[in-house]
C-alpha cells in the first residue's frame, strides 16, 4: 500500500464540490506564480500611472441650440411664403452645416490655433537622436494644406449631435482648456448663424434687383398699353371730351351708368310715392299709428307718437276712474292741441312729399331721354369699341401684374429686414471646471482593472504552457511512483556553502525532507543492516541532483553510517570542488583498471565525506569488460561502507547513467519542480526501468516554499506534515 492510500486509510475526507475544488486551484495557481503575477500586476500599474500623468487634459464644452422657423422662399408670391416644418431631416441637415469645413475655417479665422507647446516632445527628441521616418519634412508647407490640416484637426473635436425627437442640437468643442472650449462652441454657433443670415441677405437681394428690373419692365409695358388703348379711343373718336380736360367713358360705360341710375331714380320716385299715398290716408283717416311709420319725418312721427301715449293714458284712467275723473278733461285738452300740431305738421310733410315727387319724376324722364339716346349713339360703334376694350383690357392686366409685382418687391425688401437664423441659441457654453480627459478616478480604475486581468493571465498562460509538472499528484500518476521527498527552492541569500546546509540548518525544511528521504530509502530497502549503492539520476542538468546527492550523503554521515560519495559524470561533473576530466584519478580510472580505490578515494574538510571524483572524460560508452569492474567495484566498496551514494550523469544525454543504474540497489529520480518536461521524465523512468533499475520513487526538487501549494487539495496539512516524515516516526 502507497502513502497516500495509508494516508487516505486514515484520514478519510468527504468529496469537495466541483467548484471548491476549481476555486482551490486557482487560488494554488496564483500563489505559485505569485512572484509572476507580482510583477505583471506591478508593471501594468506603473506604466499606467506613467501614461495618465502624462495624458494632456482635454476639456469638453457644450453648447444647446434650437432649430427656429424655416424662412420662407423669397421669391414666391404673398401670401405663399409659409414656412416648412421642421422635421427631423432637417435636424440633421442643420447639423451637418455646422459641422462643415467652412464654418470650421471661419471660427479658425476668429480663433486661430494655439501654438505647439514648447515642452517635451517625443517624437522631436527621437528625430533628434537619428529616427528618420519620425521626422518632419525639412521642406516649405504650403500654407493650403496647413490650413487644411487645422481644418481637419479641429472638426475632430467638434461633435454636433442632434436630440432625439427634438429640435435641439448639441454643439461640442473639445480644448486644451475650458475658456477655450466653451468660447469655440459658441463661436461655431454663431458664425453658422451669421454665415447663414449673409447666404439668406445675399438670396433675397438677388430676388429684390430681380423683382426691380422686372416691375420696371411691367410699369413701361402698362404705360404702353395705356397710350396705345387711347390712342386707339381717339383715333376712332370713341372718347367724348368734355373742355379737354376729362375724358367721358366710353358709350357702353355710359349706358350702363345711365341705366343704373335711371333704375336709381325710379326707385326713388316709387318710395316717394308710396310714403305720399301713406301719409294721405293717415291724415283723410286721422290714425296717429299710420304717421309712425314716417322715418323720414321725425317732427310728425314724434307729434304722432305723443298723440298715441296721450290717447292711450286717457283710455286707461277713463276704465278706472269713469270719464268724470278731473284728469280726463286736462287730457282732451292735450289731445286737442296734439291733434292740431299734427294736422299741422302732415299738412307740411304733404307738401314735401309732393316736391320730391315733382323732383323724382323729372329726373326718371331724364334719364329715359339719356339712355335713349345713348343707344342710339352705341349703334354705330361697336366694333371699333370692342377693340378698344380689349386694348383696355390688356392694359389693365400689365397694371395688376405691375403692381403685384411692386407689391412683392417692397415685401421683399421689407423682408431682409426680418431675418432670423436657422437656429436659436438656447444655452451658452458653459466654462467647464474639470477636463472631461482624461477621467483619472476611471482611468485608474480601468489600469487597475488592466493589470488585474495581465497579472492572472500572465500566470494562467505560464501555468498552462508550462512543460513541467505543477501538481504532486500529477507526478505519481503518470510515474506510477511515489513522491518520497520534496525539497524546497534554495535562494541565493544562505551564507555558507550549499553543500553545508544541512549541517548548518539541520531544522529547515530542506533538511528534514532529506532525513525523511534517507529513512524511506532505507525502509524500501528491507533489509536495513545490508549496505546499499543508491544512485541520483535526473532526466536533464540543473535539476538539484548532485546537491540532493551530497545532502543524502552528508545526512547518513550525520546518522553514523560509513558513507561514500562517487561522482559519475566523468563529462561535467564538479562534485566536492573536484573538475571532470582533470589530471586527478577518479572513477573511470578505476573501472579502466589504471588506479585502486586507496588511490582515488579522499575525504571532503568541510563535510567529512568521503567521495570519488568522476576522473578522466571517456569519450567512448562503458565496455562489458567496463561493467564488470564497476559491479565489483561496487560490492567491494559494500564491504567498506555501508552506504554508497552516486551522482548520475543526466540520463538523456548520457548512457553511463543507465550502466549506473543496473549497478545500484536503488535509484532515486529526482524531477525538478515545473521544469522537467513530462516527456523527458516519462522516456527516462523508461529507459531506467528497460535497463534494470531500481527506481522505488520521486524526488521533486526547488518546490514553492510552501509546499502544500503543490497538492491539489487532497491532503490537508495535517497529512503533508505527515508526508515529510519517515515510515515508523
Amino acid at each position: 500500500m502507497n502513502e497516500r492510500a495509508v494516508l487516505t486509510h486514515m484520514f478519510p475526507a468527504e468529496p469537495m464540490p466541483a467548484g471548491v475544488l476549481t476555486i482551490k486551484r486557482i487560488f494554488r495557481v496564483w500563489r505559485r506564480h505569485l512572484r509572476l503575477f507580482l510583477t505583471c500586476f506591478a508593471g501594468v500599474i506603473l506604466v499606467g500611472a506613467a501614461v495618465i500623468l502624462l495624458l494632456k487634459p482635454s476639456y469638453t464644452a457644450t453648447a444647446v441650440v434650437m432649430i427656429g422657423p424655416q424662412n420662407a422662399d423669397p421669391a414666391a408670391p404673398i401670401g405663399q411664403q409659409t414656412a416648412d416644418t421642421v422635421d427631423d431631416d432637417v435636424s440633421a441637415t442643420d447639423a451637418s452645416r455646422m459641422q462643415s469645413r467652412d464654418v470650421a475655417a471661419a471660427v479658425l479665422a476668429q480663433i486661430p490655433p494655439l501654438p505647439a507647446p514648447a515642452g517635451f516632445n517625443i517624437g522631436k527628441t527621437l528625430c533628434r537622436i537619428g529616427v528618420t521616418p519620425l521626422c518632419a519634412s525639412a521642406g516649405p508647407a504650403d500654407p493650403v494644406a496647413v490650413q487644411q490640416a487645422e481644418i481637419d484637426k479641429f472638426l475632430k473635436t467638434v461633435a454636433v449631435v442632434p436630440e432625439i425627437h427634438s429640435h435641439a442640437i448639441d454643439v461640442s468643442v473639445t480644448a486644451p482648456t475650458g475658456p477655450r472650449a466653451a468660447l469655440l462652441a459658441d463661436a461655431v454657433v454663431t458664425t453658422f448663424q451669421q454665415r447663414d443670415l449673409t447666404q439668406q441677405t445675399d438670396d433675397i437681394n438677388r430676388v429684390a434687383a430681380w423683382l426691380d428690373t422686372r416691375t420696371t419692365q411691367l410699369q413701361r409695358h402698362w404705360l404702353d398699353a395705356v397710350n396705345t388703348a387711347n390712342a386707339f379711343s381717339v383715333a376712332h373718336g370713341l372718347t367724348n371730351a368734355n373742355g379737354g380736360a376729362t375724358t367721358t367713358p366710353l358709350i357702353d360705360t355710359q349706358i350702363t351708368n345711365t341705366a343704373t341710375s335711371l333704375a336709381a331714380a325710379q326707385a326713388q320716385l316709387a318710395q316717394a310715392q308710396a310714403q305720399s299715398d301713406a301719409l294721405h290716408a293717415a291724415f283723410l283717416t286721422g290714425h296717429a299709428s299710420g304717421l309712425v311709420v314716417m322715418a323720414n319725418q321725425p317732427v310728425l312721427v314724434a307729434a304722432a307718437n305723443s298723440l298715441l301715449q296721450l290717447q292711450q293714458s286717457r283710455g286707461q284712467l277713463a276704465s278706472e276712474f269713469g270719464p268724470d275723473y278731473p284728469k280726463i278733461k286736462a287730457l282732451d285738452r292735450q289731445i286737442a292741441d296734439t291733434e292740431v300740431t299734427l294736422n299741422s305738421q302732415t299738412a307740411s310733410a304733404l307738401g314735401s312729399i309732393n316736391d320730391t315727387l315733382i323732383s323724382a319724376q323729372a329726373n326718371v324722364n331724364q334719364l329715359t331721354q339719356n339712355l335713349d339716346e345713348l343707344k342710339t349713339q352705341a349703334a354705330g360703334q361697336s366694333a371699333e369699341e370692342a377693340q378698344y376694350l380689349s386694348l383696355t383690357d390688356e392694359a389693365l392686366s400689365a397694371k395688376n401684374v405691375y403692381e403685384t409685382f411692386l407689391e412683392h418687391e417692397n415685401d421683399v425688401v421689407d423682408r431682409a429686414a426680418l431675418l432670423e437664423p436657422p437656429v436659436i441659441l438656447v444655452s451658452h457654453a458653459g466654462v467647464p471646471l474639470h477636463p472631461t480627459f482624461p477621467n483619472k478616478l476611471k482611468l485608474a480604475i480601468g489600469v487597475f482593472a488592466l493589470a488585474l486581468a495581465t497579472g492572472l493571465a500572465a500566470i494562467f498562460i505560464r501555468d498552462h504552457l508550462s512543460i513541467g509538472f505543477d501538481e504532486i499528484d500529477s507526478i505519481s500518476t503518470s510515474t506510477q511512483l511515489p513522491v518520497l521527498a520534496m525539497l524546497p527552492h534554495m535562494s541565493a541569500k544562505l551564507g555558507g556553502p550549499i553543500e553545508r546546509h544541512v549541517l548548518d540548518d539541520p531544522f529547515s525544511s530542506a533538511s528534514e525532507a532529506v532525513r525523511g528521504l534517507a529513512a524511506k530509502l532505507a525502509l524500501l530497502a528491507g533489509d536495513t543492516t545490508l549496505p546499499r549503492a543508491v544512485l541520483v539520476a535526473s532526466a536533464g542538468a540543473a535539476e538539484g541532483k548532485s546537491t540532493l546527492a551530497v545532502w543524502l550523503a552528508v545526512t547518513a554521515r550525520q546518522g553514523g553510517q560509513a558513507v561514500l560519495l562517487i561522482d559519475g559524470d566523468h563529462r561535467r561533473g564538479t562534485l566536492m570542488g573536484e573538475t571532470a576530466g582533470s589530471a586527478k584519478p577518479g572513477l573511470t580510472d578505476l573501472i579502466s583498471g589504471q588506479a585502486k580505490p586507496a588511490d582515488v578515494i579522499k575525504t571532503d574538510p568541510a563535510t567529512k565525506i568521503d567521495f570519488i571524483s568522476s576522473g578522466m572524460t571517456m569519450s567512448r560508452p562503458f565496455g562489458p569488460e567496463e561493467i564488470s569492474r564497476l559491479r565489483l567495484l561496487i560490492e567491494s566498496l559494500k564491504k567498506q561502507y555501508s552506504l554508497i551514494v552516486i551522482d548520475s550523469p543526466p540520463l538523456l544525454a548520457m548512457t553511463d547513467g543507465l550502466v549506473l543504474g543496473n549497478v545500484a540497489d536503488q535509484t532515486v529520480f529526482v524531477v525538478r519542480w515545473q521544469e522537467t518536461s513530462r516527456k523527458a521524465v516519462s522516456a527516462s523512468l523508461e529507459r531506467l526501468r528497460a535497463y534494470g533499475a531500481k527506481v522505488p520513487g520521486i524526488v521533486v526538487t526547488m518546490l514553492d516554499e510552501n509546499p502544500s501549494l503543490a497538492y491539489d487539495g487532497a491532503y490537508s496539512r495535517r497529512e503533508m506534515k505527515l508526508l515529510s516524515r519517515p515510515y515508523g516516526t
